[in-house]
């Protein structure tokens, strides 16, 4: 008889239990990777740049109190930049450049070149490559400068990229100065010969040999200069004498910032919550006194262009310093009512700054013919100034740039001027010649 076939034994299913714990397994091995792929990144890869979008400076508790606070008790800008930057107290220093309207032109420009070097020298490189493209792009855009020190300005950058080994950016900011080199109309002889042998000189330093010395040999004619164009908007920039309620409102505050400047310095840098209260009561009652101020004269009928334009740009040179103490800016809290009201704050900064840029159109307008195309395009440069650096928050890129452009294109002047475009959220700017008129096709 043959042996019987073995009797099949049954398979038994896993239970659904034992499916689940092999997917936590899975789950749980996911997410161990990715923790420490993450730690990996946090702790290796490059520290972000703190100065990318000012406003939203991530650690405000960076910028010194005491020193911050000094530019609210009537301390001149230019003393604060000079303290905080011989203090190495560098975001402070960087939040009063960037967030301060009413700074002359040259002065920003040479402050924000100031400290992309000084953030190079610190081993801030994200900060640095910041302030590099601000030192650019202000030489480009910026108003009432004349085109040799754009040009300087501009192979400044370009060393600086270099020193981050960042050639191709360097390159960039060499052609834009090579621009203003060739075809500028203001440039002397001399000057133009020495500027042709700086950018030379830089190609071969980034090992470029041939370019540079293509670039020192290109010949120099000789003849006579054109001045630079006026800059028609200076009667606006002048400040206003207030009324005595105002100005009174607006020493009761110095003299409470100062109290907390003294306080903050007695104690180390912390400031005692008396002298904090008494700030924060100064600042919101002379926000409330210019609130009236304020709206009674635009109430007027009888403000000239000029003297309307003054007083919201005024009003613009508050609210910064508003938005500046509700987003934490001056490195220690102010005033809590701001700061629980910080969108409010942005969004009147940004409503006044289109409210001058309007009040400024309208001003031009009331100039003498001949003055009106320089003083469009000098108006826009100031507020594309104040666009790049991101102090006019939330503004309408695509507006600001195309008002440039067609206002450059409208107007009958040869030289070198910024042309713009908006990529990627960001004003891209560079430069380029424009011939005179019989020569436009």
């Amino acid at each position: 008889m043959p042996d019987a076939a073995p009797i099949p034994q049954t398979r038994r299913r896993p239970p659904p239990i034992f499916w689940a714990l092999i997917g936590a397994l899975v789950i749980l091995l996911i997410i161990g990777v990715g923790a420490i792929a993450a730690y990996i990144k946090l702790s290796y890869a490059p520290a972000p740049a703190l100065w990318e979008n000012p406003w939203d400076m991530p650690e405000p508790q960076r910028i010194s109190a005491g020193l911050a606070v000094w530019s609210l008790a009537g301390a001149p800008p230019d003393q604060v930049y000079r303290y905080a930057m011989a203090q190495e107290e560098l975001d402070t220093a960087a939040a009063l450049t960037l967030l301060t309207p009413d700074l002359p032109a040259n002065q920003r420009l040479g402050w924000v070149d100031a400290l992309a070097n000084r953030f190079i020298d610190a081993e801030r490189e994200p900060d640095a490559r910041v302030f590099l493209q601000h030192t650019a792009n202000l030489a480009m855009i910026l108003p009432d400068l004349p085109d040799y020190l754009r040009a300087q300005l501009l192979v400044q950058a370009a060393e600086g990229w270099a020193n981050l080994n960042e050639k191709e950016s360097a390159g960039w900011a060499l052609e834009q100065a090579l621009t203003i080199a060739q075809f500028s109309p203001e440039l002397t002889t001399p000057l133009r010969k020495d500027l042709l042998n700086d950018i030379g000189a830089h190609y071969i330093a980034l090992g470029d040999a041939a370019r540079g010395q293509a670039i020192s040999a290109i010949p120099v004619l000789t003849y006579a200069p054109s001045p630079a164009p006026a800059f028609p908007l200076a009667p606006i920039l002048h400040p206003l004498a207030y009324p005595e309620a105002v100005a009174d409102l607006q020493e009761a505050r110095q003299q409470a910032a100062q109290f907390y400047v003294d306080d903050w310095s007695r104690r180390g840098g912390q400031a005692a919550a008396g002298a904090t209260r008494s700030l924060e009561n100064k600042l919101i009652d002379e926000d409330l006194g210019r609130s009236v101020y304020y709206q009674n004269q635009y109430a007027r009928e009888d403000l000239s262009g000029d003297e309307r334009a003054r007083i919201v740009y005024d009003q613009v040179k508050w609210l910064a310093i508003k938005y500046r103490a509700a987003s934490g800016l001056y490195g220690a809290p102010l005033v809590s009512d701001w700061m629980a009201k910080r969108d409010d704050a942005g969004i009147a900064l940004r409503d006044s700054i289109a409210a001058l840029h309007n009040e400024m159109n309208a001003y031009v307008a009331t100039l003498p013919e001949e003055q009106v195309p320089a003083g469009r395009v000098a108006m826009d440069r100031l507020v594309m100034g104040w666009a790049v650096i991101g102090l006019y928050a939330g503004a309408n890129l695509d507006v600001i740039t195309d008002a440039l452009n067609q206002d450059i294109a409208a107007w009958p002047a040869t030289g070198v001027f910024p042309r713009a475009q908006v990529r990627d959220g960001k004003i891209d700017i560079e430069l380029f010649y424009k011939p005179p008129a019989e020569n436009q096709q």
